[in-house]
């Protein structure tokens, strides 16, 4: 018998909320319940900490320099994509009925929804139509907005980003996004008797800016309490950190204003957390729990004032580093320390689900083996950022293993961080001359890595 699967991924979701206490609570009581239950991977990274590439690498399995997608641009997939399988077509393939409710941000050529025959597909179109309807922004107001400087190839132009401004959710909670998508989620799953194997995707929003939080959850966690780097640049920064959009993003705000920042964002955070425990109510009332693989991530994570910037776009763990739990039927629960990739995501998925990958090349690898043999063991795993929207801008590569982190650009500075003895990356040893056989090791890993992924740039 085929198991089902529910895959669910948030937006802006740090690794670190997994587990956390806030205003003495959990931020993530169901995922923590979940992750006793399932694999929890401690130490996940993903491909790229910008939304589009993320996700169409994580649904692909393919690194981002390989797919072309590196920015986010939804409209103008590459010819490269053509020969991209995503995990919605396999479970198709395999005789499954495919739903996706949420956004779609993965860019493709022809289109996800042109290659899957889906029972269900809900996505920001759908939404838009709401928002229209009752007179709402889709992507914020201008308050919400930032005006910053972005680099596109050779020129800096200035554009509009979404900053840290904390609202409440002024309307009906049915229109707001996420109980939009998961409304019609759960339409669906009650009505479905899962006689055919089943297969849904949630792409959650939350908690992306702007920080529009419904009311019930703006003061569930009123005094958090904020890493010590909230701020406060890496010693030894690279120059054109500053010059990046995180950084310019986080301009001229006080810890005050940061406390208020993280108490939205931990408040959407176990909204979108509640939701998962929902989901696992509602398959225990149809004694489906035990035949259905749950996997939960996200995209990538949120700086949140932490080296004094704002969103992702920078290789620092609180924008690479994401959750990643898995429950799968018969699998007993495990916590996993070694270093993963979300380019192992997919081929180890459809290698639990006994769905047959071959002729297909991902860039990661199935964990199914090592997981069951209990010989997981360290590896090196790869992230780049190649800019945010209209064209390639700012350039950042890196690599993650045997406890360090390299960053490379192209500019004026590499970076080198100790991730044992220095978990919030404060001080660059990049310079440093006690670090240079380790630095040099990684350099060479990350060249050789990014000449077989088909980068375009020379280390």
């Amino acid at each position: 018998m085929k198991k089902n699967i529910i895959f669910i991924t948030t937006d802006h979701q740090r690794s670190d909320t997994i587990h956390m206490i806030q205003s003495n609570k959990e931020v993530t009581p169901n995922l923590n319940l979940l992750s006793e239950e399932g694999l929890e991977f401690e130490n996940t990274y993903d491909a790229c900490p910008l939304c589009v590439p993320a996700r169409t690498s994580l649904a692909t399995g393919i690194f981002p320099t390989k797919t072309k997608v590196v920015i986010n641009d939804l409209k103008n997939a590459p010819k490269e994509t053509e020969s991209l399988k995503t995990i919605h077509e396999f479970l198709a393939e395999s005789g499954y009925k495919v739903s996706h409710f949420g956004m779609q941000h993965i860019t493709l050529k022809p289109s996800l929804g042109e290659r899957v025959k889906f029972e269900n597909f809900i996505t920001d179109d759908d939404y838009e139509v709401i928002c229209k309807e009752n007179d709402m922004p889709l992507f914020g107001t201008p308050e919400d907005r930032v005006s910053v400087v972005e680099r596109h190839g050779d020129i800096y132009e200035r554009r509009n980003y979404t900053g840290t401004n904390v609202t409440v959710f002024k309307y009906d909670k049915d229109l707001y996004r996420d109980q939009f998508y998961t409304n019609k989620m759960f339409e669906y799953l009650e009505k479905e008797n899962f006689e055919e194997p089943t297969a849904v995707f949630l792409n959650l929003w939350c908690p992306h800016p702007p920080l529009k939080v419904l009311e019930e959850y703006i003061n569930k966690f009123e005094n958090p309490t904020l890493p010590k780097n909230i701020n406060i640049p890496t010693k030894n920064e690279p120059t054109s950190r500053r010059k990046g959009i995180a950084a310019q993003l986080a301009e001229d705000h006080d810890v005050e204003h940061w406390k208020n920042v993280w108490k939205a964002y931990l408040g959407m955070t176990n909204y979108a957390d509640s939701i998962v425990g929902k989901v696992v109510k509602l398959l225990k009332e149809k004694n489906m729990y035990d035949d259905t693989m749950i996997v939960f991530t996200a995209d990538h994570g949120d700086h949140l004032g932490q080296h004094k910037m704002f969103q992702k776009m920078e290789m620092y763990e609180q924008a690479i580093k994401v959750p990643l739990i898995m429950k799968i039927p018969n699998i007993k629960s495990k916590k996993i320390k070694t270093n993963v990739s979300h380019l192992d995501v997919v081929p180890t998925i459809l290698d639990f689900l006994g769905i047959d990958s071959k002729g297909y090349e991902f860039d990661g690898e199935s964990l199914k083996d090592k997981i069951i043999e209990d010989r997981m063991e360290d590896k090196y795993v790869y992230s780049q950022y190649s800019g945010n929207q209209v064209s390639v801008g700012d350039l950042r590569r890196c690599v993650v293993g045997e406890n360090f982190k390299y960053v490379w650009d192209n500019e004026n500075g590499e970076e080198l961080f100790d991730l044992v003895n220095d978990q919030l990356e404060e001080n660059n040893l990049a310079d440093d001359e006690n670090y240079q056989e380790i630095k040099l090791k990684l350099k060479k890993a990350l060249k050789n890595f990014l000449i077989d992924k088909k980068d375009w740039i020379e280390m």
